[in-house]
């Protein structure tokens, strides 16, 4: 790097005798395309005042025609008419008196026109000369112009009206042509408020545009007379502008002063210069990246190389890697002795580094195949000293026992587990060490932060040093899932068929609900209340589960799902957990099936203890799901149309099935059924029309 910045510092000067030279030229630059600017507003300024002498010269020779003097309107405006023909540059030609009142126009008027408030007319008949108006949208043209007065004189030499010129402001665009202008230049012509009159080349863009707002034309309005600026153009390109104040040649009066401007680019007046410049850094970046490349080369070859390979090599064997070597051909240098040395003092420590390894290698690999067994295990695996106190543990265990971080068990005795799991397993782990026999298949159920109750499976046995017993192993697995699995499968061994139980994937049963339709029945036992105080408690139960028995019977038979019994009543719905097209029939042949199995159960027992049954069915939306706690739960519907069934049920008569009308128009030319009148069911204001099932046909 020094012998890089000895170069640098080398060649520095010529680079700054390029940034001179370029400065030096870029202000000679300057100050000629100054010159031409103000030389090409000059002669633009000389071609606007003989254009305001012309339109004088113009007005006067209009003011003496004996038609003008006369007010002859149609012959002056023929004769203005035929002159606007002959000097296109003219909106309008036109003469008014002195009221204002125009009677003469070249363009025709649709509509009396008055000029009394116009400026140019008032310093006409004032100052008896020449006068020049502001920027305006003419009356009578409707065009963007400026507009010339001379007044009309009588013998005496006092004023009779004013004979006018409305100049389009469109001649500007020759006035820019004739100034022939460097490409890219602009001109502009402003009035005194800082409105557009024109800009070349895109006059249609900025004619008549307020522009008081924009520093070049602010620059321009600020100074009294001609002068110089470095400015962004209207179009925001930077340029060099001459400008100056428009005047009027003697005699003629201005109402207002306007200002020329005239600008190139700088990247047009510049461009010479700039390419000069680029030419000369080219051609000291050349140099300078030879000379650089050259010291680069030296150094790097004879003095950077053999450092650096050195000082890499020293940095390795820092950080451990005793294969570090400089890689240097053996010299007569110092670089090249010192390395030599370097290389012998890596390849004895190497040595040494490798007798070390081989020795801890076995036990490495030993401790690293015990770590990533005891890291997989899926179960959860805990170990404590011979007191109880935790050593180690998995992460499989952590999340069983509600815990995050392995730090919150370690160091911990294993009694300072949520009680009571603590204290049980304390004398499984102290009798352990003390019998040195296993505890196989220990389940505990304890409540865990997070989770509520859940089953944990415990295995324990003792770790032995030396054969003598050293800790206790304890495996954890969590059978909550399993558990509660195995309790929802024997709840739908008792509620629905063996053919839907085969169907139905337990783990989809979710306590959260689902609104499902389904066909509801209830089954009422008749006289049984009675009955049940002559019987003794076994004969009561005997009986009343015979009766149940044979309607669970009909139930399953059909694919039902049974919800509950209600005392000697049974509630069943069909459709559900497994979706059945025909649910509103198999509830319907559950109903005569019940009747029917009844009837046959009277050929069983004794006629004193013959007792009838009261059915009612109905159709509609229920919400099925599991409700209670992981203690106990059931699959259940609930709904005001589960509601609707139970009281048609309670209106059922001696071995009478009754079904809601919703059911019969289900199956109206399946079945055979009796109208019954309506009934009145509680909770409902609206009375039910039902029916009375007799048969299917």
């Amino acid at each position: 790097m020094r012998v890089l910045l000895l170069v640098l510092l080398a060649i520095l000067p010529m680079l700054l005798l390029i940034l001179a030279t370029n400065l030096e030229e870029r202000h000679a630059a300057e100050k000629r395309v100054q010159e031409d600017t103000v030389r090409l507003l000059h002669l633009t300024i000389s071609q606007h005042e003989r254009f305001i002498e012309g339109s004088r010269q113009l007005l006067i020779a209009l003011a003496q025609i004996p038609v003008v003097h006369d007010r002859s309107e149609a012959a002056c405006s023929t004769l203005f008419g035929n002159f606007l023909k002959q000097y296109p540059f003219y909106a309008n030609l036109g003469a008014a008196d002195l009221e204002g009142n125009v009677y003469c126009s070249g363009l025709r008027l649709a509509e009396p026109v008055n000029l009394a408030d116009r400026g140019y007319f008032q310093r006409a008949l004032q100052y008896k000369g020449l006068a020049i108006g502001d920027y305006q949208i003419g009356r009578i043209t409707g065009k963007a112009s400026v507009n010339f007065g001379y007044p009309i004189l009588d013998e005496t030499g006092s004023p009779k009206g004013v004979v006018y010129a409305a100049l389009d402001l469109r001649w500007l665009e020759q006035l820019a042509v004739e100034a022939r202008l460097p490409p890219d230049a602009v001109l502009i012509v402003l009035d005194r408020h800082g409105t557009v009159l024109f800009e070349h080349p895109d006059w249609r863009r900025w004619m008549g545009v307020a522009a008081a707002g924009n520093p070049l034309v602010e620059a321009i309005l600020s100074h009294q007379e001609e002068g110089t600026v470095e400015l962004p153009n209207l179009e925001g390109v930077t340029s060099l502008f001459a400008f100056a104040p428009l005047r009027s040649a003697r005699g003629v009066v201005i109402t207002t002063q306007g200002y020329l401007a005239v600008g190139i680019p700088t990247s047009v007046a510049f461009a010479q210069v700039n390419r000069a410049f680029a030419y000369r850094l080219l051609f000291f970046s050349a140099v300078a990246l030879l000379a650089l490349a050259t010291a680069w080369w030296f150094g790097a070859v004879f003095i950077l190389r053999p450092a650096r390979a050195l000082l890499a090599a020293t940095e390795r064997l820092e950080e451990g890697d005793l294969q570090a070597r400089t890689g240097l051909l053996p010299g007569h240098g110092e670089l090249s002795q010192l390395a030599g040395s370097f290389d012998r003092m890596a390849e004895r420590l190497q040595e040494h580094q490798a007798q070390l390894r081989h020795a801890l290698t076995e036990t490495t690999e030993l401790k690293d195949l015990l770590d990533n067994v005891f890291a997989s295990i899926v179960s959860g695996v805990i170990t404590t000293d011979l007191q109880g106190k935790i050593m180690l543990c998995n992460l499989a265990a952590l999340p069983i026992l509600g815990y995050r971080e392995a730090e919150e068990l370690v160091g911990r005795n294993i009694v300072e587990l949520q009680p009571p799991l603590g204290l049980a397993l304390l004398s499984h782990v102290l009798s352990t060490a003390r019998t040195d026999k296993p505890v196989i298949g220990l389940e505990l159920a304890p409540t865990v932060t997070g989770r509520g109750t859940v089953y944990l499976r415990f295995n324990l046995s003792t770790l032995k040093g030396l054969q003598q017993p050293q800790g206790i192993a304890i495996v954890l697995d969590d059978v909550t899932e399993k558990r509660l699995m195995e309790a929802q499968q024997q709840l739908l061994k008792h509620m629905v068929s063996p053919a839907i139980l085969a169907q139905i994937d337990t783990e989809h049963l979710q306590p959260a609900g689902k609104r499902t339709e389904i066909t509801t029945l209830f089954a009422d036992i008749h006289g049984f209340t009675g009955i049940s105080e002559q019987l003794n408690p076994d004969d009561l139960f005997g009986l009343l589960n015979r009766y149940l028995g044979v309607m669970t019977d009909a139930v399953l038979a059909q694919e039902g799902t049974i919800d509950k019994f209600l005392g000697d009543a049974v509630m069943a719905w069909f459709n559900a957990p497994i979706p059945q097209p025909d649910h509103v029939m198999r509830a319907l042949r559950t109903a005569l099936g019940i009747r029917e199995a009844i009837q046959a159960l009277y050929q069983q027992i004794s006629p004193l203890f013959h007792l009838s049954v009261g059915i009612g069915l109905h159709v509609g939306e229920a919400v099925l799901g599991l409700v209670g706690g992981k203690q106990r739960m059931e699959y259940t519907a609930i709904g005001d149309d589960v509601n609707i069934a139970k009281r048609i049920q309670e209106h059922a008569g001696i071995d009478q099935i009754l079904i809601s009308a919703a059911v019969y128009a289900r199956v109206q030319d399946q079945v055979i059924v009796r109208p019954v009148t309506v009934i009145q069911v509680k909770g409902r204001q609206k009375p039910l029309e039902v029916y009375e099932l007799l048969g299917l046909k």
